[in-house]
C-alpha cells in the first residue's frame, strides 16, 4: 500500500532510523513527519469512505477542573456513512441524540441545562484533528510509557501542537494541542491506548483527554463491531430535534461572526476566565438552543448565555447555500 508517495515499509524505516539512531531532523524529514501523522489517522480511521458499517459502544466518565464533579455515562455510535449515522449519549439526568440523514443533520437533547463538554466531543476525542491541516515544524523522540515514540511537531495560524507515533506499529500514542499566544488560552493533551484490529484498522480502545480550562475526560470502548442496522426509524427526524446542516463532498463555509457585542463583566469578581457556548446558527444568521459547553462560573454563565443570545452571524453554507449549523462561541471575560 503507498501512503503519499512512500510505501509503509519506507515510512518505519525512516521513522526506525530516526528515533534509534537519534539523527538530526533534516528539511526533508519534515515530509516524513507528515506522513507519519497522516498513516496514523489513516490506520484508525474507521470512517472513511467505504468503510464497513459498525456499532460503537463505550463509558464515559468527566471529570470538571472547578468543583472536581463527576459525570458518567455510556456513548453509541451506529455509522453506515459520511451522510447516515447515529450518536447517543447518555448520563443518568441527560440525554443526547444526534443523527445525520443526508444533507441534514438533527441533534435532540433533554434533561439538565448542564451538559459535559464530552457529549459534544465524544465523537472528535476520536481524533480531534486540525483544520486548516497544520505545518510541520519538527521531529524530536520523547518516552511515552517508557518506550520510544516519534514526535511530530506542528504549528497553524492559532495553535501548535505535538503528535507521538509508535514507529512499530504507526499508531498514535498522543495528540497535544495548544494555543498561540496571540489567541484565547487553551491547552489539551489526549492519550490513545490499547489499540486493537477492526478490519484492516487499528482502534484504540481507549482515550484520555485532559484539557485547561475545561475538563477531563475518559472514554473507553467496550464493543466495536461490524453491523449493519435494519431499522431505518434510526435514522429518521427525534421528536423536538434541532435541524442542523450535514455538508458532505460539497465546499462548506462555517457561519462567520458579524456582530458580537461585549459581554462585560460580573460584579465581585477579579479572575479572568472563558465561556464556551455550544449552539447552532440559524439560516437567520441568529442562535438557537444556546448552551454551556465549558463552563466560568454561574455569574459568567449568566452573562455569557445572554449575550451570545444576541450575537448575529453570516450563516454557513454548503456550496453557497446557507444551512444551519453547530458551533462553539468562546466568550471571554477579561478584568483590566
Amino acid at each position: 500500500m503507498v501512503i503519499l508517495g512512500r510505501t509503509r515499509t519506507q515510512i518505519l524505516v525512516a521513522v526506525t532510523f530516526f528515533v534509534l539512531a537519534g539523527i538530526s531532523v533534516a528539511a526533508n524529514d519534515k515530509a516524513v513527519g507528515k506522513e507519519l501523522i497522516e498513516r496514523a489517522w489513516h490506520l484508525s480511521d474507521i470512517r472513511s469512505d467505504g468503510a464497513p458499517a459498525f456499532r460503537l459502544e463505550g463509558t464515559f466518565r468527566v471529570t470538571a477542573k472547578k468543583g472536581g464533579m463527576e459525570t458518567q455515562g455510556t456513548y453509541t455510535e451506529i455509522w453506515v456513512s459520511k451522510t447516515k449515522w447515529r450518536q447517543e449519549e447518555q448520563t443518568s439526568s441527560t440525554h443526547r441524540i444526534e443523527i445525520g440523514a443526508g444533507t441534514k443533520k438533527w441533534i435532540a437533547s433533554s434533561g439538565t441545562d448542564r451538559l459535559p463538554t464530552s457529549f459534544y466531543l465524544s465523537p472528535t476525542l476520536l481524533f480531534p484533528r486540525e483544520t486548516p491541516e497544520p505545518k510541520v515544524t519538527k521531529i524530536s523522540e520523547r518516552k511515552i510509557d517508557s518506550a520510544n515514540a516519534a514526535c511530530v511537531e506542528s504549528k497553524s495560524q492559532w495553535s501548535k501542537g505535538i503528535d507521538c507515533v509508535d514507529p512499530g506499529s504507526g499508531v498514535l500514542l498522543l495528540h497535544e494541542i495548544a494555543s498561540m499566544p496571540n489567541s484565547i488560552p487553551s491547552h489539551q493533551v489526549c492519550l490513545y491506548r490499547n489499540y486493537e484490529k477492526f478490519g484492516d484498522r487499528l482502534f484504540p480502545r481507549f482515550a484520555r483527554c485532559t484539557s485547561d480550562p475545561g475538563e477531563d475526560v475518559e472514554l473507553t470502548i467496550v464493543k466495536l463491531v461490524a453491523e449493519s442496522p435494519s431499522e431505518e426509524t434510526l435514522f429518521t427526524r427525534p421528536q423536538g430535534a434541532i435541524e442542523a446542516g450535514n455538508c458532505q463532498g460539497g465546499v462548506a463555509k462555517p457561519p462567520h461572526a458579524e456582530y458580537s457585542p461585549d459581554p462585560g463583566y460580573p460584579d465581585h469578581h477579579n479572575e479572568n476566565t472563558t465561556v464556551v457556548i455550544w449552539t447552532i446558527i440559524a439560516v437567520d444568521g441568529k442562535p438557537q438552543d444556546v448552551r454551556i459547553a465549558r463552563s466560568g462560573g454561574q455569574d459568567f454563565d449568566r452573562l455569557a448565555l445572554e449575550i451570545a443570545q444576541k450575537w448575529r452571524f453570516k450563516p454557513a453554507t454548503c456550496d453557497g447555500l446557507p444551512m444551519p449549523a453547530q458551533i462553539n462561541i468562546e466568550i471571554a471575560f477579561r478584568k483590566f
